[in-house]
């Protein structure tokens, strides 16, 4: 119980301290996808235009994926960019502009090849998508935070106050701490998300729009 609540501290802290980077962060998200899915619909609309025969069917990669499957691949890509952006931060930056763009554009996808295609897909989003994109946001910030404690720790070795390693870590750890708290987050919120994703998206989105 001691660790749980420690845990719980830790996590209330690194939330309230990075809480403008994580909004910040999450808007730059939704803003990549809003975009990409409006800026895409002509594009999509002419190549598209001999898929019709899409928009009877429910598309497979929703279908097919286990909740162990969804949740590997969204740990390991979160993993790569938490690890990645110990080069200046970038990774971080760069997954949420892909990840929203890969978004926007299938978003647009449905709109054009199915019926109410647009809205199915964000109805079909929403069960699974407030833990995964949530998660996918937690795992930049974790990210950008892993390039700052490791700056932090630079700049206090070479500076003259700082006397020794141990020193210079003290100093700079309570961002890879955040770092480190942040990314077990991410990590939980992919778990509650892979199973609904893999068993209640689509049965949900069907329920409310009917079926594919």
């Amino acid at each position: 119980m001691d660790i749980l609540k420690k845990f719980k501290d830790l996590l209330i802290e690194s939330l309230k301290d990075n809480k403008k980077l994580i909004i910040g962060l999450y808007v730059f998200f939704i803003i990549c996808i809003v975009g990409a899915w409006i800026l895409s619909a002509g594009p999509i609309g002419a190549t598209l235009s001999e898929f019709q025969n899409m928009s009877s069917s429910t598309p497979a990669a929703m279908q097919n994926s286990s909740a162990v499957d969804l949740f590997i691949n969204n740990e390991y890509s979160g993993i790569l960019v938490y690890v990645g952006s110990i080069f200046i931060g970038i990774p971080a930056i760069v997954s949420l502009l892909y990840n929203g763009i890969n978004m926007g554009l299938i978003g647009q996808l449905f709109s054009q090849v199915l019926p109410n295609g647009g809205m199915k897909f964000i109805v079909y989003l929403i069960p699974h998508g407030i833990f995964e994109l949530t998660a996918t946001v937690i795992q930049s910030v974790a990210g950008i935070l892993l390039f700052l404690f490791i700056c932090r720790f630079i700049r206090a070795m070479i500076s003259s106050e700082t006397h020794g390693v141990s020193e210079a870590f003290d100093k700079s750890k309570k961002a890879l701490v955040q770092s480190v708290i942040l990314m077990i987050f991410a990590t939980i919120l992919l778990i509650i998300a892979a199973p609904i994703e893999a068993y209640i998206s689509v049965p949900f989105s069907e329920l409310i729009l009917g079926t594919w």
